[in-house]
């Protein structure tokens, strides 16, 4: 079952302080975020970069299942470390070269809901974990948590949707939850924070607070191009499970471009997509992913396609 990694030298790859990071979200349950984020990680570690993976659905954890293999060590046990938490100790091998993953949670009440400082902790661990590439596959839906680490990277995270149009509606609103997310933290103000949970979208908040009297007007000038600034930057990369055809999905990734980029003024990148195919199922009761059981498949071109425009040669 095991791979042949490449041989890439330590020239070949960026050499960084800190590993890349890429996250991969999706607003909706059961779009194939984890069979996105296994695949590519199997896919990104053959190349010979140093892979981590996260399972970081801190309720319903089930890469190991994805992946065929149990591991004894758990992320709760970071989360119960006293004293300075070390992420590198919860780092256990998997069945392929250049992946490790760090297992999820039991699902037990306090592990799936951390404290802030937990959380924090967790987050400044992942940055100084021993990898070329830390990928974090999250839980679905638009929770605090789930929030606080898409928002790892401007331009490191990825959306999972499918065609059909409620993946798509809520695509756009984790989007907003998360942007929305980014501005309360920036600020940290109570007029801004009353503000932003009057309004929908980006656009209607620009209005509210060129509108507001409690803000003078150069503090309204002000505030609109952070905010604009603020949603300029953040640049979150898209991808199309369960697509029918390329066409399809093309279909797809652009409606929620066209959403977020009139109503959030997010700009997004379309990385590409992933066919429907019933062996996936397969593939996660077998405990193999595709990419190894089916490489021939189109759903494993896909994957490689996708890590060709990530960078990961």
């Amino acid at each position: 079952m095991g791979l042949n990694p490449i041989d890439r030298s330590k020239e070949q790859r960026p050499q960084t302080a800190s590993p890349e990071i890429l996250v991969i979200g999706g607003g909706k349950g059961g779009v194939g975020k984890t069979c996105f984020s296994v695949n590519t990680a199997v896919e990104v570690a053959r190349r010979g970069w140093r892979v981590i993976l996260l399972d970081a659905d801190l309720s319903c954890s089930n890469i190991e299942t994805v992946l065929g293999f149990r591991s004894q060590k758990r992320l709760d046990d970071f989360f119960l470390q006293k004293g300075k938490k070390q992420l590198q100790e919860i780092v256990c091998e998997t069945p392929y070269p250049n992946l490790s993953l760090i297992p999820g949670t039991s699902g037990l009440m306090d592990a799936a809901n951390p404290r802030f400082q937990q959380k924090v902790a967790l987050i400044r661990e992942l940055r100084r974990l021993d990898a070329d590439l830390v990928m974090v596959d999250l839980d679905a839906g638009a929770h605090l948590n789930t929030l606080d680490f898409f928002l790892m990277t401007n331009t490191n995270g990825v959306l999972v949707i499918t065609p059909e149009r409620t993946s798509i509606d809520n695509a756009f609103k984790f989007l907003r939850a998360a942007l929305f997310r980014r501005i309360e933290r920036f600020y940290r103000s109570p007029e801004v924070g009353f503000l932003l949970k009057r309004n929908e979208t980006l656009t209607d908040f620009l209005i509210s607070i060129k509108k507001a009297d409690c803000f003078k007007t150069s503090v309204k000038k002000q505030l609109c191009d952070e905010l604009l600034a603020l949603a300029a930057a953040f640049r979150p990369k898209i991808v199309v499970s369960k697509a029918s055809n390329a066409h399809e999905a093309k279909i797809a990734a652009t409606i929620l471009a066209k959403f977020a980029r009139q109503h959030l003024c997010i700009e997004t990148d379309n990385l590409g997509f992933v066919y429907f195919d019933k062996y996936v199922s397969e593939a996660v009761n077998s405990g193999v992913p595709f990419v190894v059981g089916k490489p021939q498949l189109k759903i494993s071109g896909c994957i490689v396609d996708m890590a060709n425009r990530l960078g990961y040669f």
